[in-house]
């Protein structure tokens, strides 16, 4: 797929170069700053930015950089102590691990004797639900 979006987008912007090239003297005696070449300019602009946007979306769609461990490596909550520190609680196979996470290091806290589910580490995000109750009473 990838190689494809590569191919069509060669050929999109190469071909204004090969029919300026076939025209020769037309060629010579347009100026570089008629309505045609800065189309031709802003079109080859917008095609690349396009495949950049594609590309984008895909790799986000896809998951594929988030996939590396093949789904045995899971991060079930997390909270921010400070502007740089935090702690993880981290799913590895069937075992879960508290980490204690900072900018120049990473630190095993504690081991979990009986993991818990996603259900009982995720606590309901109360500024969430503050504001969606703020919101209905305005409407209201």
């Amino acid at each position: 797929m990838k190689n494809a979006w590569c191919l069509l987008t060669s050929i999109f912007v190469s071909a204004p170069v090969f029919a300026a090239a076939e025209s020769g003297a037309h060629a010579l005696n347009q100026s570089p700053l008629s309505a045609v070449n800065l189309l031709q300019t802003i079109l080859g602009l917008a095609l690349v930015l396009a495949c950049i946007v594609a590309v984008a979306w895909l790799l986000k769609r896809t998951n594929r950089f988030h996939t590396a461990a093949n789904g045995k490596l899971k991060v079930i909550a997390g909270i921010a102590l400070g502007t740089r520190e935090r702690l993880v609680l981290v799913q590895v196979g069937e075992e879960q691990l508290l980490l204690g996470v900072t900018a120049q290091q990473i630190n095993t806290l504690h081991k979990l004797e009986t993991p818990l589910s996603e259900s009982e580490s995720s606590t309901p995000n109360e500024f969430a639900n503050k504001l969606r109750q703020f919101m209905q009473r305005g409407d209201a």
